[in-house]
């Protein structure tokens, strides 16, 4: 095998031909392929070359396996199977997704209605649900790691993924104690003290998200990192209605309580499971408009 570019064509395992190149990002190249042996297409993640020899990077991609793999559920990406390529090269074999991100709507769409929020993070936290039962933490979620899929219903299917820095509970941890690992934007208070957080962590990420959907922007800005960090710290989360003209329009007391319950700054002041918030959001769903 050569440079990515190179790759289409080939067969990794035997039964996994690569079709094209969809995605590369710093760790991982993205493939479509064709699994011959169950005749379905497939995505195939690659490690690169230029990380394989990154302990860190390694165990990311292993964790990203271990976690995925132990998850079925709509809302989550399914981890069809892993291996090596012959270059010794670990890939592992996921769902192909033919939507968009929620960093893609955004981008094109500026901000999304309430109704339409309420149901994506309902979703989501319906696949969340799942994953804390099985005593695994996303911790990077972010619109990013929410896709789109087209769906028969109202609203398109929503779709988690990017478990690289998953923590299981009562595994090894990826990074030293007081290392902060995910996105800043979306990291709830306890994290960025260094602790190691729980389900509670993953659903203060939901509430920030709740808020850039439908404002079009997160809760917290800073000029830089530090200032970022203190706000997520110190500042109480902005309401909902005054950080956009047609939220102000579209945003009932109901969501903005959840949203607020959210972004407590103690986890024990949020909601107790993402069954909890979903069960809420449904509540404050029925309060908007059409």
């Amino acid at each position: 095998m050569g440079n990515a570019a190179d790759r289409a064509g080939q067969t990794l395992a035997g039964r996994y031909q690569l079709v094209r190149l969809i995605g590369r990002g710093a760790m991982a190249e993205v493939y479509r392929a064709f699994d011959q042996a169950t005749q379905m297409e497939v995505a195939i993640k690659i490690l690169r070359q230029s990380v394989r020899n990154d302990p860190e990077a390694v165990a990311r991609f292993e964790r990203e396996a271990q976690a995925q793999g132990m998850i079925r559920h709509r809302n989550v990406a399914a981890l069809f199977g892993s291996g090596v390529t012959d270059l010794s090269e670990p890939f592992l074999v996921v769902e192909l997704l033919r939507g968009k991100s929620l960093r893609t709507v955004l981008k094109t769409e500026g901000r999304v209605s309430a109704r339409r929020v309420a149901s994506y993070c309902w979703q989501a936290l319906q696949g969340l649900a799942t994953v804390h039962a099985l005593g695994i933490l996303h911790r990077d979620l972010k619109p990013a790691n929410l896709m789109l899929e087209p769906s028969p219903g109202p609203f398109e299917r929503v779709i988690v993924i990017d478990f690289g820095f998953a923590a299981l509970e009562g595994g090894s941890k990826l990074t030293q104690q007081g290392h902060v690992v995910g996105s800043l934007t979306y990291m709830a208070p306890e994290r960025l003290r260094g602790e190691p957080g729980d389900v509670r962590s993953d659903l203060y990420a939901i509430g920030v998200i709740l808020c850039e959907l439908v404002t079009g922007r997160p809760p917290f800005e800073g000029d830089d990192d530090f200032e970022l960090v203190n706000l997520h710290l110190t500042a109480p989360p902005p309401p909902l209605r005054e950080l956009h003209p047609a939220a102000a329009a579209e945003v009932t007391p109901a969501l903005e309580a959840v949203y607020r319950k959210a972004l407590a700054k103690q986890a024990a002041d949020r909601f107790a499971s993402a069954t909890a918030m979903a069960a809420a959001l449904e509540e404050a769903a029925k309060t908007l408009k059409a």
